[in-house]
């Protein structure tokens, strides 16, 4: 959903009209090249011998964290397109009634007149951009070396909007406001449950990081299920937690009885609220969050799936750029009363 691919062209109409536009683009780009080409024809520098020196035949890329790519794709995969001129994406929420059912023999009883009543949220869908290009002669020596540094380019701001989006989807932006809509991410939203592990009033007093089997016990099946039942909850949770408390429960299992065997990591994932535990490098510490995955309780918005396009050059000497771009927001869903199925850790 966030990316283009043949699936998507032929099953969603708006990817496909996104797909017809960013072709017309290009197209263009095309166009006006060749129309350069007889002038560049003779341009193109040679790659001196010794700057072949410093290079391998294998580039060896920049060791990199997941990016968030653990719950980007599972929560890709409840996403909804949106029009792009959305800048922000509204739901209505109703509330119940207020009158009793009555129950008679007759059915006869007067009934009072009673009706729903709305809520509006909006949800905030801004456009990730990046950029790169290369000196138009640098283009042609790269290019009479067979050496091409733009897919090197392309993959790095594909890489850096994918980061920029998780963090989006992790915490928001507040600086970013449409109409009195705040651009949250699923950790702020307003309907996301936060669960303090912190000592203060009401708080778990709980690190997992160290945390004994019978702490963690005792923190899942009450305080965690608890948050759950509370919002009406009964379907699995996917947990995500950070590296630290990963290496934490791949320790062996032990509880005040003695010796258990399995680890920990085991012995949390068989919890019955629990449908998978995910690391992410996203986290750090004491830090997890998590969601029902279902595209009632949350739901990426894709107003532009990412995309690159080159800015077409007016003369044969203009650098070559191109611009990556796509247009996401995250909407975290409650009923009218302020229930949801999404959650996070805090520290108070």
């Amino acid at each position: 959903m966030r990316y283009f691919d043949e699936d998507l062209i032929a099953n969603s109409r708006p990817h496909a009209e996104w797909w017809g536009e960013l072709g017309v683009s290009r197209d263009y780009f095309h166009h006006v090249e060749d129309h350069f080409a007889s002038f560049q024809a003779n341009a193109s520098a040679v790659l001196p011998r010794d700057a072949w020196l410093e290079l391998d035949t294998i580039t060896t890329r920049v060791m990199r964290d997941d990016g968030g790519n653990v719950f980007m794709s599972d929560l890709l995969a409840l996403a909804k397109p949106v029009n792009i001129g959305t800048m922000a994406h509204l739901t209505r929420v109703a509330s119940d009634t207020n009158n009793p059912v009555v129950r008679s023999l007759s059915g006869q009883v007067p009934v009072a007149m009673d009706k729903t009543v709305y809520d509006y949220r909006g949800t905030v869908v801004p456009i990730f951009s990046d950029g790169y290009g290369r000196e138009w002669r640098e283009w042609n020596t790269l290019r009479s070396a067979n050496f091409d540094a733009l897919a090197d380019d392309q993959e790095g701001a594909l890489d850096k909007i994918n980061r920029d989006q998780a963090d989006y989807v992790l915490d928001g932006d507040a600086t970013i406001k449409f109409q009195g809509y705040t651009a949250y991410g699923l950790r702020n939203s307003p309907l996301t449950k936060l669960l303090n592990l912190g000592s203060g009033a009401g708080g778990a007093n709980i690190d997992l990081t160290t945390a004994t089997p019978d702490q963690l016990d005792a923190f899942f099946s009450q305080t965690f299920g608890a948050m759950l039942d509370g919002n009406l909850i009964t379907e699995k949770v996917n947990l995500y937690i950070s590296p630290e408390i990963a290496r934490a429960w791949d320790k062996q299992l032990s509880g005040s009885d003695g010796f258990k065997e399995g680890k920990i990591w085991d012995f949390v994932a068989k919890n019955r609220r629990i449908n998978k535990i995910e690391v992410t490098h996203k986290l750090t510490g004491n830090q997890f969050f998590g969601f029902v995955p279902n595209a009632r309780y949350i739901r990426p918005l894709v107003g532009m799936a990412v995309n690159t396009t080159a800015i077409t050059r007016l003369n044969p000497t203009d650098n070559y750029q191109f611009l990556v771009m796509g247009a996401l927001g995250i909407e975290v869903r409650g009923d009218y009363n302020g229930k949801s199925g999404v959650f996070a850790s805090t520290i108070i």
